[in-house]
Formats: structure tokens, C-alpha cells, sequence
């Protein structure tokens, strides 16, 4: 039996999802994360134990910035995939524990699994092949450097 708690949480997770991929065409398509074996069929997203971090992402004049918070998570469990539109990134904390007295005939085994999931439209500015990403203290900071774009040049046309 679900509770209300629960029902309250899976509508947030759809109105975060539904709001962070607002402005791209064709939210969450063609993503190799979320391809659930290869096969082309898609993850459902909702149902599964992924939760979006807390996440920023500001821009500077060179650069787009994005910082996430993910606490518990080792850096060999971030998977980051930056296109020329997108950023997408996905973790997994696996925790598995496992306790046995055979002189109290006591055996425990635990088993959790959680994750975090966020993607991010892009500016058409970006150079995604120059991306770099570094995790410290719980935060993944993902940088992308914009593209340089010369000035268009300007005419004044006399009307004859």
C-alpha cells in the first residue's frame, strides 16, 4: 500500500522532469542512458529509484557551468555525456551488507541501490568536445567552454 508521502514524491519527480526538459525538442530522446539494454526501448525514468539532484547551472561569458550535488557517490560511478545540445549525467550507489554468526545461527544481508539523474538543454554556443568534468567533497562540476562567434559585420545601406 502506497502512502500519501510516496504519491506526493512520484508527482515532484514528474513535474521536475517535465520542467527540466521544458525547452528541448526532444526531451530525453536518443539518450544512451537511458537505453535500457541496447535495444532501443526507453527506461522508465519515474518508476525506477533515480532522483534528480540539486543542481545549478549559471553561464559566464565563456562558459557554461553546471554543479551537482551528489553525496555518497564514488567518482567511478558518474557517467557524463555532453553533446553539442545537452548535458546528461547519471550515478549509482550500490551498498550491499552482509553479517553472519553461525554461533548465534544469525545471518543478515542488505541490499539498497539509489541513483541520480539530471540532464540539461545546452545554448547552440557550446563546444561539447572541450567539456571537462572534476568531482570533489559530494559536487560534480561540469564545464563547458562556449564557442568564440566573430561579430557579424555591419552595413549601413543607403536607400536610393
Amino acid at each position: 500500500m502506497r502512502n500519501i508521502w510516496d504519491e506526493m514524491r512520484r508527482i515532484q519527480d514528474n513535474m521536475n522532469t517535465l520542467f527540466s526538459n521544458f525547452f528541448s525538442t526532444e526531451p530525453l530522446i536518443g539518450s544512451e542512458f537511458l537505453l535500457e539494454d541496447g535495444s532501443g526501448k526507453r527506461k522508465d525514468m519515474v518508476s525506477s529509484n533515480y532522483r534528480a539532484p540539486i543542481s545549478d547551472l549559471y553561464e559566464t561569458d565563456k562558459e557554461v557551468i553546471a554543479e551537482l550535488d551528489m553525496p555518497g557517490v564514488d567518482k567511478k560511478d558518474i557517467k557524463v555525456n555532453v553533446t553539442k545540445d545537452s548535458i546528461e549525467i547519471k550515478a549509482e550507489k550500490k551498498k550491499e551488507v552482509k553479517e553472519e554468526d553461525k554461533k548465534k545461527g544469525m545471518f543478515r544481508l542488505e541490499r539498497s541501490f539509489a541513483g541520480f539523474y539530471r540532464s540539461f538543454a545546452l545554448p547552440n554556443n557550446v563546444d561539447a568536445d572541450k567539456a571537462n568534468a572534476e568531482y570533489k567533497d559530494g559536487v560534480l562540476k561540469i564545464t563547458v567552454p562556449k564557442l568564440k562567434i566573430e561579430e557579424k559585420k555591419k552595413k549601413l545601406l543607403e536607400i536610393k
